[in-house]
């Protein structure tokens, strides 16, 4: 690895010199935390929550704000008890409320000892992040987060947390635990993929400032590969900068496939966990098609949810719209660039349906149920025409079925090939519903 590489992040960013962007998120939290008010961070995981929380954080030390920031992961939180967390809190607080040898901590000492702890004239701003783990402990009932509603309703204490998913869903899958007015106190920050421009500046700047810049055509690949989303532009350009040539800050075609097939390895195992999100409505919709002209509003709504779109609802690059058309369906057979809906007889063909007869539709699910395989003759007319084994005409009607189909496959049609004397084959590969 080259030591100066810039584009190593992984995981949270902890130096405020590499946060890059998110300038009108940032002064949006600074003016309602300014005025007492606790904010929601949301968005799918590696949009950059922890990160922003960090920068928030480092932001106010370095600029010798009054106001006391501390920074909590609660992904360890999800089996404490109140009493517990109420220490762990004030320990990490560094309020002396506490009673000597208490531990776990009751309600009354926890908020004196937080309220001992904040500076005169200043608000202490709590940052809870992976906040889903703290709302799903089945041990925290509505009391505890009242406890919190309860701090921040003497001026002094703020609240922020990052989360997945939005305050209001959480409480509807956890309501029993979530029935607290805590949750009506937030006001919600989305955060999405870069503006396009933000992110080609970000590849720009930081390649340039570890001393080597990109070439635009450098920057232009890989923003193809990952689109503007922040995590997987780090992923592409830590691997380009790794092959780029030193002078010029261009890659050589050899270099693109390196970088594009490191991208794939990596992108593919969280796209795959996006997908994983999506309700069974929206993946049979992208896998009968990845245009989104004409999906329903409520598939973009999900996507953009998951940051799988650009700010013009378009996916952030062809290599993710190609992974998700990939995925395995039930119900479908799945032969791209062919998909076959079995439930409804419909076949959809590079993202248009095709408008076939019963025996070309019947013909072309046979194949494709054997894809890449030769399908004999005597298959297919026992198939076609069941009962009429042996009839002389049967092989004048097949090819002309075949005809047919070849015709409204039409620049496709080259998917169905002759072996000559023996059958058919469609020369696709199958996506199993089981791998």
């Amino acid at each position: 690895m080259n030591p100066n590489n810039p584009f190593y992040h992984r995981g949270p960013i902890h130096d405020a010199r590499f946060f890059w962007n998110r300038s009108g998120e940032v002064e949006q939290a600074r003016l309602l935390l300014g005025l007492g008010q606790s904010v929601s961070l949301v968005g799918p995981r590696r949009i950059g929550k922890s990160s922003l929380l960090l920068y928030l954080m480092s932001a106010n030390s370095v600029g010798n704000g009054a106001d006391r920031y501390v920074y909590f992961n609660c992904e360890g939180w999800s089996a404490a008890s109140p009493a517990s967390l109420h220490a762990l809190l004030l320990e990490a607080i560094g309020g002396d409320g506490a009673p000597a040898n208490e531990n776990p901590l009751d309600y009354r000492h926890f908020r004196a000892g937080v309220l001992n702890a904040v500076p005169p004239g200043a608000r202490l701003v709590v940052l809870l992040d992976e906040f889903e783990s703290l709302a799903a402990n089945p041990r925290l009932d509505a009391g505890f987060f009242s406890g919190l509603r309860s701090l921040a309703s003497t001026g002094r204490v703020v609240f922020v947390t990052a989360s997945a998913r939005s305050l209001g869903w959480l409480t509807f899958a956890e309501p029993t635990a979530l029935s607290s007015p805590f949750f009506n106190i937030f006001t919600q920050i989305v955060l999405r993929p870069f503006p396009l421009a933000e992110a080609a500046a970000m590849l720009r700047y930081f390649s340039t400032r570890a001393g080597i810049p990109f070439a635009d055509a450098t920057v232009d690949f890989l923003l193809s590969l990952s689109g503007p989303h922040p995590f997987f532009m780090q992923i592409g350009a830590f691997y380009a900068y790794e092959q780029m040539d030193a002078q010029s800050g261009a890659l050589i075609a050899d270099g693109q496939k390196r970088v594009r097939g490191e991208f794939l390895t990596q992108a593919e195992e969280h796209w795959r966990y996006a997908w994983g999100e999506l309700q069974p409505a929206d993946r049979k919709q992208l896998a009968l098609s990845t245009d989104l002209t004409s999906a329903p509003a409520g598939l973009h709504r999900r996507l953009g949810e998951l940051a799988l779109l650009d700010k013009s609802a378009h996916f952030l690059s062809p290599l993710l719209a190609a992974f998700l058309a990939r995925q395995p369906v039930e119900g479908l057979l799945q032969t791209p660039p062919m998909v076959i809906d079995v439930s409804q007889r419909r076949v959809v063909l590079a993202g248009r349906d095709l408008e076939l007869t019963g025996l070309e539709y019947q013909m072309l699910c046979l194949l494709a149920v054997q894809a890449g395989e030769t399908v004999t003759q005597s298959a297919i007319q026992s198939a076609l025409w069941p009962g009429d084994d042996g009839k002389a005409d049967n092989l004048e009607r097949l090819k002309s079925v075949v005809k047919s189909l070849r015709r409204k496959l039409g620049e496709q049609s080259h998917l169905i090939q002759n072996a000559r004397g023996i059958g058919y084959t469609l020369t696709a590969e199958r996506i199993s519903p089981h791998r």
